[in-house]
């Protein structure tokens, strides 16, 4: 995905710079025969707000779930497809804006935790359908939301760029001691800001994460190597080798000495 501007303040230019007209923008639910299920894409962004339900979203090889404060951005032009849970009540809203020269590559899912989006995308929607739709008003709302949507893309690569710094360093330290305070000065933020960042990206905590390389560069020490234990132990972090024979049963469900052999006993029969 990639915002064709430089930087969230090259964004916040483009979108205050541009003129955003609302090409389209409805409410409706799962009875509305509005819903397009084929293949489509639209010469514009478009927006799709959902306020109750839940639907699956398949763009090329790519398939987002959606749920209830979700909303959805599709870029100009990108084929999708939706795919509603008619056992349950959908509605949302749906916008069509076009903002000229602002370029979004990929498809987005955005988490709506504080509604701030939920506020807006109802507000440009009734003031779309009032009897005197303020163009100045409803100009102003899309702006809003554009932003909001900028910041989110941005932080979230900050995020992704300071949580694979951090596996790097990792990966080239792994003999040396390293704790959780370190890695979150190392990346100028709190320790629990980073533990619930990578968490949320990789699905295991730090320490987790740092044990499986460790126990994985272990495991290739093992199979390919002549290494003893104790310096295997060294070598991927363990000062204590009693720790690192606990620690690496744990992981594989063998012992050091049980996956070399069995690693041998799989080269020599090519299986």
């Amino acid at each position: 995905m990639e915002f064709l501007t430089n930087g969230f303040d090259g964004f916040c230019a483009a979108v205050d710079a541009s003129e955003t007209p609302v090409l389209f923008c409805e409410r409706f639910d799962e009875r509305s025969s509005i819903w397009n299920f084929k293949e489509h894409c639209h010469d514009c962004i478009e927006l799709i707000y959902f306020l109750y339900g839940n639907a699956r979203v398949i763009t090329g090889g790519k398939s987002v779930q959606a749920s209830f404060y979700d909303m959805i951005v599709y870029p100009k032009g990108k084929p999708h497809t939706e795919s509603l849970q008619f056992d349950h009540h959908q509605e949302i809203i749906c916008i069509w804006v076009d903002v000229p020269g602002l370029e979004i590559q990929d498809i987005m899912r955005i988490q709506d935790k504080d509604a701030h989006l939920k506020w807006l995308m109802e507000a440009i929607h009734t003031e779309y359908k009032s009897k005197t739709p303020s163009k100045a008003l409803i100009d102003h709302y899309v702006k809003s939301v554009m932003l909001l949507i900028g910041r989110f893309y941005f932080e979230k690569q900050t995020q992704d760029d300071m949580i694979s710094r951090v596996i790097l360093y990792m990966q080239d330290h792994l003999t040396e001691t390293i704790s959780v305070q370190q890695l979150a000065d190392m990346v100028y933020v709190s320790k629990s800001y980073l533990s619930r960042a990578f968490k949320q990206k990789t699905g295991l905590s730090l320490m987790e994460y740092l044990n499986s390389l460790r126990m994985e560069a272990a495991k290739a020490m093992l199979a390919a190597s002549n290494m003893n234990t104790e310096e295997i132990a060294y070598r991927t972090g363990y000062h204590s080798t009693k720790f690192f024979y606990r620690a690496f049963r744990a992981y594989t469900g063998m012992s050091t000495r049980e996956y070399r052999k069995s690693e041998s006993e799989t080269r020599a029969t090519g299986s």
